[in-house]
């Protein structure tokens, strides 16, 4: 019963990226069988390297709940400042019938201003529409423009919903978990998706964080009570209380006045959260204009949040771009204060160690001199003969080379143990 179901690239590979970069999603042109051969889905490069560098372990689906226009980044737009994780997507489902219902939506918005004007109603933006018992007889006439539209998505965004647990329980994403986000249809299809995944086993671990704003569901805590199996982290139920037009849309599904939309869920867990959006949104169109405050407001990441951190941070030159690391020579390097003062005294000790043993073997060499010259002089005085003379001469010389030699070698010995 799906006409239309997609996943677009949401998410840029840099936050600080111009607008253009965010329209970039993964269009599918589909090849016309004129020749006979089988038409194969297609993938432009950008996109296609868009999303092998920002693959990461945490992804993000944003679903809309209605189309303003007919342009080509009417799904992207209201979600610009989304930055819950860093590979986000956006689901393109029934976008015929949501255009219907969003021109449905401005026509009986324009026409229940001028009502309010003409009949000069007392309250301020419709408040008095809230809390009525009957609605105006003028304006249920008018609701045949929108009753059916209406309807009709609230039937398909269930389905829509089936299918996503369908794709999220097959694990298309991988072993990843997952963090969706919607706001009134869009809450819806996340509503039914946690549902049908409920009834199913294996069902844990897939769903991070679910975040519901205006949700045209019921408000039943037993119902609510069974997707707390689901995720694991926290479900956020963001409502509106002054939301008049939620409340006129919901009598066709259901008699009952007890909205997720429009009042908090009571249920006991910890995972719960409901906020209240009166402050932020005084009616069920403002959804998509004011949605940047209203994820701040329910603690989900936005690009303003991550500049500021971006900016806190401080960067090492190498991750600027355009910089190119160049090779460092250690002989460049400088060394430390400590460093200089272990080198200085290592090479005073070797100096002084130097000195020593010269001055040592200096001295041994004058001493074995003067034992020569001794020697040699009282042997030439006692025997004047030439041939004795130098055979004497010849043995003392030996004998002095020895003595100088004995005398060098233990100082050899020591100046190797000191290296």
């Amino acid at each position: 019963e799906i006409e239309e179901f997609a996943f677009g690239y949401l998410t840029p590979s840099n936050p600080d990226e111009s607008d253009e970069a965010d329209e970039a999603d993964e269009a599918y042109e589909v090849e016309r069988p004129d020749n006979g051969t089988s038409s194969v889905p297609s993938v432009t490069s950008k996109d296609v390297s868009a999303q092998i560098v920002t693959q990461q372990l945490h992804i993000t689906i944003a679903i809309s709940g209605w189309l303003c226009d007919d342009r080509h980044d009417n799904f992207i737009r209201p979600w610009r400042s989304l930055f819950s994780s860093r590979e986000q997507y956006y689901l393109r489902y029934e976008s015929a019938y949501l255009l219907e219902l969003g021109k449905a939506m401005d026509l009986i918005l324009s026409f229940a201003v001028s009502m309010a004007a003409q009949e000069a109603l007392k309250y301020t933006v419709l408040a008095g529409l809230i809390n009525a018992i009957a609605w105006p007889s003028s304006l249920i006439t008018l609701a045949s423009v929108i009753d059916n539209p209406w309807g009709v998505c609230c039937r398909r965004s269930a389905e829509v919903g089936k299918q996503l647990a369908e794709v999220l329980l097959s694990r298309e994403q991988g072993q990843r978990p997952v963090t969706l986000i919607g706001f009134s249809l869009g809450a819806r299809v996340i509503y039914y998706c946690l549902r049908e995944m409920s009834q199913r086993d294996r069902c844990e671990g897939i769903i991070q964080d679910a975040i519901l704003l205006g949700t045209p569901v019921t408000g039943a805590p037993k119902d609510w009570q069974k997707l707390m199996r689901v995720v694991s982290g926290k479900i956020v139920n963001g409502y509106c209380r002054s939301d008049w037009l939620l409340k006129f849309l919901y009598r066709t599904l259901s008699m009952s006045s007890d909205v997720a939309g429009l009042q908090p869920i009571d249920v006991q867990d910890r995972r719960m959260y409901n906020i209240d959006l009166s402050d932020i949104v005084s009616g069920h169109s403002e959804y998509p204009e004011k949605i940047d405050a209203i994820l701040k407001a329910a603690g989900v990441r936005t690009r303003d949040d991550v500049k500021q951190l971006e900016s806190k941070l401080k960067k090492s030159s190498s991750d600027l771009p355009g910089f190119e690391q160049r090779k460092i020579s250690l002989l460049s390097l400088r060394p430390s204060k400590s460093e200089k003062s272990l080198h200085q005294k290592l090479s005073d000790e070797s100096s002084s160690a130097d000195s020593t043993s010269v001055s040592a073997a200096e001295t041994s060499l004058m001493s074995v001199e003067n034992t020569v010259v001794i020697s040699g002089t009282a042997e030439a005085s006692t025997d004047l003969s030439g041939a004795a003379s130098l055979d004497t001469l010849e043995h003392t010389t030996e004998t002095a080379d020895d003595v100088v030699e004995a005398t060098l070698r233990p100082q050899k010995s020591a100046d190797g143990d000191e290296g």
